[in-house]
């Protein structure tokens, strides 16, 4: 198979971005890609098809850096999949570091769209930018003691319907992914108690040796949304939703219903009808 789009990936040192770059140049694309520490990449520096691109998303001199560097060296780009995530610090509000706290929310959702502004401007021209942030599980449940994550994550779910209506020429998802085998979950092995009942939740998981969700399901799933137009400004499960196997029941859902995957008040439609027919009886 070949291609002539170009891929940009965030942290593409992470586990699930090496793995999605190699599944993109399968496919023939040419990837650029930002690291923070290039331990992992040594395969792809052999790659003539790969430009990485350093940048700490800590640092907005960085960020603002790889703009310039796609306009001098003449980089555009079709999609764009932002595998950053950062769990710490985990452990209660009250009791983390308030200044951890905040750049964790900072890096796990600011950051990574304060890029994806920095490399707007070389979004191929004659077609929309398809958009995806890698999001956990975060979204759709309580998840005690890493409430910095689950903020930066719900920041990204809304940021997609937002500028998907807002601009047409981006077309944004939020993949929830589903537990992954990953060398983020040392941030919970090394919080110990401080993660409470997600510590022995993730040492089960990691010790068991698991793959969990597959990198090529992930791939498949971005892919799936990137085909389909109904799929802008919503958030998709890789493991719950029904999108295999061509997913056409899934497709023509979200076609009939503008609201489904999105953030909403659960219960509002219950309750609007519910005060309409008081203000009925009433009149």
């Amino acid at each position: 198979m070949s291609s002539s789009k170009t891929v940009f990936i965030a942290a593409i040192s992470s586990d699930i971005g090496l793995k999605l770059a190699d599944l993109y140049l399968q496919a023939g694309y040419q990837v650029i890609g930002t690291y923070r520490q290039s331990t992992q990449l040594d395969n792809l520096k052999k790659q003539d098809r790969v430009t990485l691109l350093h940048c700490d998303l800590n640092r907005d001199q960085d960020i603002e850096q790889i703009g310039a560097v796609m306009q001098s060296k003449g980089l555009i780009w079709d999609e764009f999949i932002s595998a950053v995530g950062l769990l710490s610090p985990i452990g209660k509000f009250t009791d983390v570091s308030a200044q951890e706290w905040t750049q964790s929310i900072t890096v796990n959702s600011l950051q990574q769209l304060a890029l994806l502004h920095a490399i707007t401007p070389y979004k191929r021209a004659e077609a929309s930018g398809k958009v995806a942030f890698l999001v956990g599980g975060a979204i759709n449940r309580a998840f005690p003691n890493y409430s910095a994550y689950s903020l930066g994550k719900v920041m990204l779910v809304k940021f997609c319907e937002l500028i998907s209506d807002e601009n047409p020429q981006l077309h944004c998802v939020a993949i929830g992914t589903g537990w992954v085998a990953s060398k983020i979950h040392r941030q919970t092995l090394d919080a110990g108690a401080q993660a409470g009942n997600n510590f022995e939740t993730t040492k089960d998981f990691v010790t068991s040796g698991e793959q969990g969700t597959k990198i090529e399901d992930i791939y498949a799933l971005i892919q799936w949304c990137f085909d389909r137009p109904q799929t802008a400004g919503r958030n998709f499960s890789v493991v719950h939703d029904d999108w295999r196997d061509g997913g056409e029941a899934l497709s023509n859902a979200l076609c009939d219903d503008q609201d489904m995957f999105r953030l909403r008040r659960h219960g509002n439609q219950h309750k609007t009808v519910e005060s309409s027919t008081k203000a009925k009886t009433n009149s």
